[in-house]
């Protein structure tokens, strides 16, 4: 088992129950984002990887597709490496990261003044949400999924093959991720007046935030 740390760009692949698991390392916060901006937004993930799943179990150890099932979710980088959390990864193969390509996870949280707001990456959008909407329907919060064995178990869940999960939910990505609530999304993206089928990066772009800084 390759020993190195895993860096942005890196594929790696965990073997479970005797089928292979392929992800990749999309974002280090702490050593992307916050060395240059200990302020930004991200700082609620310090200390995070931002990960993606692909779509695939596979009886043998080739990945043959780039199709996601998990595009893009938070676990916390140290279960990598330590002994009490160890995550069995290997090194399976690099490909640069491109950031306009970038894709984050989409919540809600709630603020001051009882306003609802839409948080993408740096993004923070007011939405006409009222509270009662947000606790009861719209409750979809910022999560850091602790370890890579968790998105298995729910790319497991979305693959239909519930019989390899070792933890049934009673919800899924649907209570942490817009994108996994369509209709929900729809309605949220319609109130902050976006286009949901532009990247992330465009949109950003618009109110001020190019993420290139980061990579320059």
């Amino acid at each position: 088992m390759s020993k190195k740390r895993l860096e942005e760009g890196d594929i790696f692949y965990i073997r479970e129950k005797g089928k292979y698991f392929f992800g990749k390392i999309l974002l280090d916060v702490n050593e992307r984002i916050l060395k240059q901006e200990p302020k930004n937004a991200l700082w609620t993930f310090s200390g995070c990887y931002m990960v993606s799943v692909y779509r695939g179990i596979y009886d043998e150890l080739k990945l043959t597709t780039n199709e996601l099932v998990i595009p893009s979710a938070f676990i916390t980088k140290k279960y990598f490496y330590s002994k009490k959390h160890k995550i069995e990864w290997s090194y399976y193969k690099h490909e640069p990261i491109e950031y306009k390509e970038l894709e984050f996870p989409e919540s809600l949280i709630n603020g001051e003044g009882m306003i609802t707001y839409f948080t993408k990456g740096e993004l923070k959008l007011k939405t006409d949400l009222t509270y009662q909407q947000f606790d009861k329907e719209y409750c979809i919060l910022k999560t850091n999924h602790r370890s890579y064995y968790s998105l298995i178990d729910i790319a497991c869940h979305y693959q239909n093959r519930e019989d390899l999960m070792d933890i049934k939910r009673a919800f899924y990505l649907e209570r942490s991720d817009l994108r996994f609530a369509p209709e929900k999304r729809k309605e949220v993206y319609k109130q902050i007046g976006e286009d949901i089928n532009q990247s992330y990066y465009e949109m950003a772009l618009k109110h001020g935030l190019d993420f290139g800084r980061f990579y320059k």
